[in-house]
C-alpha cells in the first residue's frame, strides 16, 4: 500500500506544480483594453426557440426598437453607443456588388426569394429586410414597412464613417465575394490590417483575405473551434497548439475554467503567438445578451467580447455614450431584469 500513497503524494504533487505553472494572477496584466463587437449592430433579439428555428426571424422577441442588423442606421448607431467593432455581414450580388445581409438566402427576413447571389443589386435594394420580422407567430410584423432600414452596400457604410473598425463576416464561403472585397478596397485605399478590421468566413474566402493582407486578422469558425479544443488539451504544458498560432480562440465564458491560466495567462500565450481572443458567452457561441452577463468577464481580460444585444449590454459598460431616451433605456432594463434565459 506504500506504493499507492506514492502515486498519490506525486500526483498531487504535480498536480499542485501544474496549477502553479497555469496560475493566472501570476502572470502580468495583458497589455491593451477590453474591446466590444456589436453583432451585427443594434439588432432585434431572438427567442430560445429560434436558435432551433431555420428562420429565427419568425421567432423575435417584442421589439424596443426598429433597428434592424446590418443597416446603416443599426451600425451608426452602435458606433455612436461605443462599440470597438460592428460585425458586417457580407453577401455577393449576381452583378458581384456586396450588401450588408445576414443570411445567404433571402426568403426568411426580407419579401424576396431565393439566394442573394442570385439577384443584381437594384433587386436586392428594392427589397424591404424587415418583412419577415414577427414576435406572434405572424400575426403581426411590425418591422416591415420602415424605409429607414434599407439593404446597404459594403461600401455606403464604410464611407459614412471610413476611420472606423469594422468585422467582416462572409454569410457563405464565396471565394469570389472575398475577391470582390479586396478589389473594392484596394479601390478605396483600406488597408484593413491598418484600420483595424477583422474578418471570418469559410476557409475558401478566409484564403483569399489572407493572401491579400497577410497580417490582417481572419479565422474561419473551424480554426477557431480547433484552437479551443485544442488548447484545452495541451495548455497546461504552457505551449499553443498550431491551430491557436496566429489564429484566433473563442473563449465561452460559461467554461472559462477549462482554459488554462484564463484570463491572463491564456491571453499573454494567444498576443506573444500572434493570436486573438474572442470571448461569448456560451460553449454554443452566443454573444452577451444581458447586462449581468458582463460579471463573467474578469477585470484584467483584454481582449474582444462578442455582443448580441449592444442595445442593451453597450450602455450598461459605457454609460456615457448612452444614445437612447429615458422611456428607451426603461424598456430595455425591464426587459433585461426579467429575463430569465
Amino acid at each position: 500500500m506504500i506504493w499507492l500513497r506514492g502515486i498519490a503524494f506525486f500526483g498531487a504533487l504535480g498536480f499542485l506544480a501544474l496549477t502553479f505553472v497555469n496560475a493566472s494572477w501570476l502572470a502580468d496584466n495583458p497589455r491593451g483594453s477590453l474591446r466590444l463587437i456589436a453583432n451585427g449592430g443594434i439588432s432585434q433579439q431572438y427567442t430560445a426557440a429560434a436558435a432551433k428555428s431555420p428562420c429565427p426571424a419568425q421567432a423575435i422577441l417584442p421589439p424596443l426598437h426598429d433597428f434592424i442588423a446590418d443597416t446603416d442606421r443599426s451600425v451608426q448607431m452602435a458606433r455612436r453607443m461605443g462599440a470597438d467593432l460592428v460585425t458586417l455581414d457580407v453577401a455577393r450580388t449576381a452583378d458581384n456588388a456586396l450588401v450588408l445581409y445576414p443570411d445567404a438566402t433571402l426568403d426568411c427576413r426580407s419579401n424576396g426569394k431565393g439566394a442573394v447571389s442570385a439577384l443584381p443589386l437594384a433587386a436586392v435594394q428594392a427589397l424591404d429586410p424587415g418583412y419577415g420580422y414577427t414576435a406572434d407567430g405572424g400575426k403581426t410584423f411590425p418591422l416591415r414597412g420602415i424605409s429607414r432600414n434599407t439593404i446597404p452596400t459594403l461600401e455606403q457604410v464604410i464611407e459614412t464613417d471610413p476611420r472606423w473598425h469594422y468585422f467582416y463576416r462572409f454569410v457563405a464561403d464565396d471565394a469570389e465575394a472575398a475577391k470582390v472585397l479586396v478589389a473594392k478596397f484596394k479601390a478605396m485605399g483600406r488597408d484593413p490590417a491598418a484600420a483595424g478590421d477583422g474578418f471570418s468566413g469559410g476557409p475558401a474566402a478566409i484564403a483569399v483575405i489572407r493572401a491579400a493582407w497577410p497580417r490582417v486578422w481572419a479565422y474561419d469558425p473551424a480554426q477557431a473551434a480547433a484552437c479551443t479544443s485544442g488548447y484545452r488539451q495541451t495548455g497546461w504544458t504552457s505551449m499553443l497548439p498550431e491551430a491557436c498560432k496566429g489564429g484566433t480562440m473563442l473563449a465561452p465564458l460559461d467554461a472559462t475554467f477549462t482554459l488554462w491560466g484564463w484570463p491572463n495567462l491564456t491571453v499573454n500565450r494567444m498576443t506573444a503567438n500572434g493570436g486573438q481572443i474572442v470571448a461569448m458567452l456560451t460553449s454554443a457561441g452566443a454573444g452577451l445578451r444581458h447586462a449581468r452577463d458582463l460579471r463573467s468577464i474578469p477585470i484584467t481580460f483584454r481582449g474582444y467580447v462578442m455582443v448580441d444585444d449592444y442595445w442593451t449590454v453597450g450602455p450598461a459598460l459605457r454609460p456615457g455614450l448612452d444614445r437612447r431616451t429615458n422611456a428607451e433605456a426603461l424598456a430595455a432594463q425591464a426587459r433585461d431584469e426579467a429575463s430569465t434565459d
